[in-house]
């Protein structure tokens, strides 16, 4: 018994040495994958910081307040955050937007609305219009420009003994900021449904639409969105294609839809 305990011994280690000679190949692989691994980790910078901010949790085309549904909390990166990024502890439940924005793309104070005009310039305010064509409203969007025209009330309701007059352009290149919900509008002066628009203008425009509103039909003529950049007072900067006119290059006037 004695004798045969050691020969057993010799006997297993014999056939764990011909097994690893076997396979030894398979073994000197694997040993050096796990090695890349761990140079890989080694070497491998660290996972970067993230900051949880404020997404679009779908397409929104800003004509309604935000709703919890409408926004949702996206954790990334520190260096892809936009500056003044909104964060998650902020409540954006009924607040608008001053613009349409794409699902995914990160909130920051520039789009809300809120003061309703201080994403298109520090001496705007917002200025509310009735339209005196209710269908006019489902051509507009926020963000687009439009010159408000105003066209004395009389001259419609006397009809076509007395020629219509000439309209009148109140403002001119400015900013819709919102498209209330018309479930609320009242009747205008000649009893025909309104439909309100809110513009962002200056002070002085305000005071002019605020007096031509009272006995003036109010409509708009839809501009194409120039390219550039809007200085303090709202103007667009255009920044387009240029017409040449008797040898000199001259800015296009605005193309009214």
């Amino acid at each position: 018994m004695l004798t045969d305990s050691p020969r057993r011994g010799r006997l297993r280690r014999l056939r764990i040495t011909l097994l690893l000679a076997r396979h030894r190949r398979a073994l000197a692989a694997l040993c050096a994958v796990a090695a890349l691994g761990c140079a890989v980790l080694a070497v491998r910078p660290p996972a970067p910081a993230t900051v949880e901010v404020v997404v679009a949790a779908h397409d929104h085309d800003a004509r309604q307040p935000l709703e919890a549904r409408d926004v949702t909390v996206a954790a990334l990166a520190r260096e892809a955050v936009p500056d003044s990024a909104i964060s998650a502890e902020r409540d954006l439940t009924g607040t608008w937007l001053s613009a349409p924005v794409r699902r995914g793309e990160v909130l920051t104070p520039a789009r809300l609305a809120d003061p309703p005009a201080a994403a298109y310039g520090p001496a705007l305010v917002a200025a509310p219009v009735r339209l005196a064509d209710p269908g006019a409203v489902s051509l507009l969007r926020p963000g687009s420009r439009v010159d408000v025209l105003a066209a004395a009330g009389e001259g419609l309701a006397l009809g076509a003994a007395r020629p219509a007059a000439t309209a009148t352009t109140v403002v001119s290149d400015r900013p819709v900021v919102a498209l209330p919900a018309a479930e609320g509008d009242t009747a205008g002066p000649a009893g025909d449904s309104e439909a309100l628009v809110v513009v962002a203008v200056t002070e002085e425009e305000a005071q002019r639409l605020a007096g031509h509103a009272a006995g003036s039909r109010l409509s708009v003529t839809i501009r194409r969105r120039a390219r550039g950049r809007c200085d303090r007072r709202g103007r667009r900067r255009r920044t387009g294609p240029r017409t040449v006119r008797g040898g000199r290059r001259q800015r296009g006037p605005p193309v009214r839809l």
